[in-house]
C-alpha cells in the first residue's frame, strides 16, 4: 500500500509528484523575504483532515499512519530565514512522506534537478506554483553557497514573472487554509 498521488493532486490545495515522497498544501499568495518556512495551523489542520478521510490515524502531532505508510508532519526549524531541507526528501520508499510547505517543495525540486533534467523541474515548478504559490526570494536567499544557488538564482527573474502572473489571475481572492 501506498498513498495516492493522483487523489493527492485532485485536491484544489495539495500537490505531489510521483518521484518524491514530499507532499504540499497550499497556504496563501503573500511571501515576505526573511519569513520562517513552516506549515500553518490551517495547512496541518487541512492535512490532517484530508489524510483522516483515506483512513489515516493521527499517531502523535507529528504522524499520521495507515498500515505500513506513514505521513510526516516535520517539526519547523525554529531560526529565522534557514532552510529545514532533508536528504530524506528525496528517498521515496513508499512508506514515509513528509508534509512541507510549497517553498520547501520548490527546495527539494532543485536539489533533485541534475543538469540535464532542469526543464523538466522548471515544468514541475511552474505545476507547483498554479496550485501552490511559493516564496520564490526566501528560497533564492536560503540557497546562498549552496549546490542550489546557481539553478535559484537563474530561474529567479522567469519563475516570479510567472507566478505573479499566475497569483493576479488565478489566486487575487483566495483566502488563506
Amino acid at each position: 500500500m501506498t498513498i495516492d498521488i493522483d487523489l493527492i493532486n485532485k485536491d484544489k490545495n495539495l500537490y505531489a509528484v510521483e518521484q518524491l515522497p514530499i507532499i504540499t498544501v497550499y497556504d496563501d499568495n503573500f511571501f515576505v523575504r526573511n519569513d520562517y518556512d513552516v506549515l500553518s495551523v490551517g495547512q496541518r489542520n487541512y492535512l490532517v483532515r484530508f489524510f483522516s478521510k483515506q483512513g489515516f490515524v493521527q499517531t502523535s502531532g507529528k504522524t499520521l499512519q495507515k498500515g505500513e505508510v506513514t505521513i510526516h508532519l516535520p517539526a519547523p526549524n525554529n531560526n529565522l530565514a534557514v532552510s529545514s531541507y532533508q536528504q530524506t526528501f528525496l528517498e521515496r520508499d513508499n512508506k514515509n512522506f513528509y508534509c512541507v510547505t510549497p517553498t520547501m517543495f520548490a527546495e527539494v525540486l532543485f536539489y533533485s534537478a541534475k543538469s540535464e533534467e532542469k526543464l523538466k523541474v522548471i515544468r514541475t515548478l511552474r505545476r507547483l506554483i498554479k496550485k501552490c504559490p511559493y516564496n520564490i526570494e526566501w528560497l533564492r536567499d536560503v540557497s546562498y553557497r549552496s549546490e542550489i544557488e546557481s539553478v535559484t538564482s537563474s530561474t529567479f527573474k522567469e519563475l516570479t514573472e510567472y507566478q505573479k502572473f499566475i497569483v493576479n489571475k488565478r489566486f487575487k481572492f483566495k483566502k488563506t487554509l
